[in-house]
């Protein structure tokens, strides 16, 4: 059965947005860079969909000693292949339902199991997880930003009308979200969405070739969390000190309403 262009858009954010995030969970996280530090493997996970190129949406994680790189499309010989006969349910099982994938590759099960740890690690970007431990709270932060400005961007480059027209209207602009380090003039966590004239890209760091157009400066990772998981409002987080918007709060408010409509197709 055909996917619906919802269930394709989300498929391909996940693709596109959420998997690079792995790279924050290799870097951060001591267990899961111990585990892949000596991987060198190509996984790939797809759906199968007749209305797709080929009658499969699919990328392949390229594993080299640490480090990830995540390609659209098929891979030509991957060491395991993670199936779903539909788009559907394969977007299920990336927000964490029931749902699993057929498997080719089952012989090499060390390198199976160190995927799916990887794969679930994402699940820290869910609304349901609630992490007590400081790291793993950062770790979410960290993640969730980052994702969410990469899914603004893919949103823009699939074709989504309204962010595309959002996109067209505006000239070179920076939308720049910070998160600050206790005792540091140095931001902990940095991330940025440029807009120029329908085009976008997003980054990490700080931006430092043109002064943002929107500031979105959280104070602290646990005030982030609290916006994050929809705790306080967006305004009632700029009430109560969790966040600074510093720029337009028209376009900053816009910027709020695709990162949801994104948030809810994510998660």
């Amino acid at each position: 059965m055909s996917a619906s262009d919802k269930d394709l858009m989300t498929a391909r954010l996940f693709f596109n947005a959420a998997f690079p995030v792995m790279q924050v969970v290799l870097d951060d996280d001591p267990a899961m860079k111990a585990k892949f530090r000596d991987v060198r493997a190509v996984v790939q996970i797809g759906a199968k969909d007749p209305d797709v190129e080929g009658g499969l949406l699919a990328c392949h994680l390229v594993f080299d000693n640490g480090k990830i790189t995540v390609n659209q499309g098929p891979a030509e010989k991957p060491a395991i292949t993670l199936g779903f006969d539909s788009v559907a349910r394969m977007n299920t099982m990336f927000r964490g339902g029931a749902a699993l994938p057929s498997i080719k590759g089952l012989s090499k099960i060390g390198l199976l199991l160190k995927v799916f740890s990887l794969l679930m690690s994402l699940m820290i970007m869910m609304p349901k997880s609630r992490p007590k431990d400081p790291a793993k709270q950062r770790l979410k932060v960290k993640m969730s930003l980052y994702m969410i400005t990469r899914a603004l961007s893919t949103y823009n480059k699939l074709g989504n009308p309204d962010m595309a027209e959002w996109c067209r209207r505006q000239p070179d602009r920076i939308y720049q979200f910070i998160v600050d380090k206790p005792g540091s003039a140095e931001p902990d966590i940095a991330c940025y969405l440029r807009v120029k004239a329908g085009r976008s890209k997003s980054g990490h760091g700080v931006y430092t070739r043109r002064s943002p157009f929107v500031l979105f400066h959280f104070f602290s990772v646990a005030g982030t969390l609290k916006v994050l998981l929809k705790d306080v409002g967006f305004v009632e987080g700029v009430e109560q000190g969790c966040v600074e918007i510093v720029g337009s709060p028209e376009y900053a408010m816009y910027l709020n309403d695709y990162m949801a409509v994104l948030q809810g197709m994510l998660t």
